[in-house]
């Protein structure tokens, strides 16, 4: 142990400029290190909800694992497809973003209703809502019940939103129906 104790304090000052080298080693390292990516398609610029996504639209990033949401889109399934909500520039397209109106899932098509601007600002994608009949008397009546909504467009010179709905035929048929002679208004239900 003596031995031992008399090479350290013999060469003291060797072996502190050796930890301190690789104190400095360790740290440039950490710092320079750059983690695991991955290619991502974003949005190049802000878009709008609603709007068909163009190959204009889109960007190509790599961005960290621990970054990358969940249901992630390829390059090649993005163009064509309607935007679920507004996005911002950098925005990861996922599929809760985009959606094809024309593959909504087992027996379900899109309808398309117009409701006030306040209620679209209040709506999201993925939102349960119930669709409801407002005649010029004020009575109301219930045409479609917990559909989900796909998109939400407001168009504020107008005061209206549109905001397209996914349901079954046969429901899609009477929202339509009932959007040719009443207003519409969108109640948020709980989803069960």
């Amino acid at each position: 142990m003596e031995s031992v104790v008399r090479l350290v304090l013999t060469h003291r000052r060797l072996i502190a400029a050796l930890l301190a080298g690789l104190a400095v080693w360790s740290a440039i390292t950490a710092v320079t290190h750059s983690p695991g990516t991955r290619e991502v398609v974003v949005a190049a610029r802000d878009l709008d909800s609603g709007v068909a996504v163009t190959r204009s639209d889109l960007e190509v990033r790599r961005v960290p694992h621990a970054a990358v949401p969940a249901g992630v889109t390829a390059i090649g399934d993005v163009p064509g497809r309607a935007l679920a909500g507004p996005m911002r520039a950098g925005e990861v397209f996922t599929d809760r973003r985009v959606v094809d109106p024309h593959d909504l899932g087992a027996n379900r098509v899109l309808a398309v209703v117009e409701v006030s601007a306040a209620t679209g600002e209040l709506l999201r994608a993925g939102d349960s809502v119930d669709l409801v009949a407002v005649d010029e008397d004020g009575a109301g009546a219930t045409v479609a019940e917990a559909v989900e909504v796909v998109t939400v467009s407001t168009d504020p010179e107008r005061d209206a939103a549109v905001i397209g709905v996914a349901a079954a035929p046969r429901i899609a048929t009477s929202v339509a129906r009932a959007a040719m002679t009443s207003r519409l208004a969108a109640v948020v239900v709980p989803r069960s």
